[in-house]
């Protein structure tokens, strides 16, 4: 942590009527530390004005308001960052129905497939794209693999598929933003 966010961890630990630091005081940092320095003195605000209206009285400040304030904070900071990498879950969606077609053309049984998808899986077999290459990169590679490659690779496994890939993809994305203390 820096000075700053140690200063920000002890006014705000002051503040929260309801502090604990046996329970609440590594939540506290872990959320400080998400926080951009410049971007405390704005938290600090929000959770003095309490413009969610979180509690009825707002002179006090609650572990859950500094709770929903920091996160409401921290993911408008993943989103903005998940913008560029928005795209990203698209095209995985639009290869894997190439690499589906590609692998239904070859009418392999039930172990054959499952041995294509592991080759798949350890990089044996790789399929190429338009410029030659892999058609994976690896950030997609590591979403799959989160997602599970044989339910990706699964043509019946349909059924909320974008929004649990868009979910690997924030997971990831916030866990590059944790920085351990």
């Amino acid at each position: 942590m820096t000075k700053i966010q140690i200063k920000f961890y002890n006014l705000i630990s002051n503040q929260i009527i309801d502090f604990d630091p046996i329970f609440h005081k590594d939540f506290v940092i872990q959320r400080i530390v998400q926080i951009g320095e410049n971007q405390l003195k704005y938290l600090l605000e929000n959770i003095n004005t309490d413009k969610d209206n979180i509690t009825k009285n707002k002179t006090y400040t609650t572990y859950a308001k500094f709770a929903y304030y920091a996160d409401k904070m921290i993911n408008q900071d993943i989103n903005t960052k998940l913008l560029p990498d928005k795209s990203i879950v698209d095209n995985l969606l639009v290869k894997r129905d190439k690499l589906i077609m590609s692998i239904d053309k070859q009418n392999l049984n039930i172990t054959q497939r499952k041995e294509m998808i592991n080759d798949i899986e350890s990089k044996k077999l790789m399929f190429k794209g338009d410029d030659g290459k892999n058609m994976l990169d690896i950030k997609e590679y590591e979403i799959i693999k989160q997602f599970g490659f044989y339910d990706f690779f699964n043509e019946n496994k349909n059924y909320k598929i974008k929004e649990q890939l868009d979910s690997i993809l924030k997971e990831q994305v916030k866990s590059k933003m944790v920085v351990v203390c």
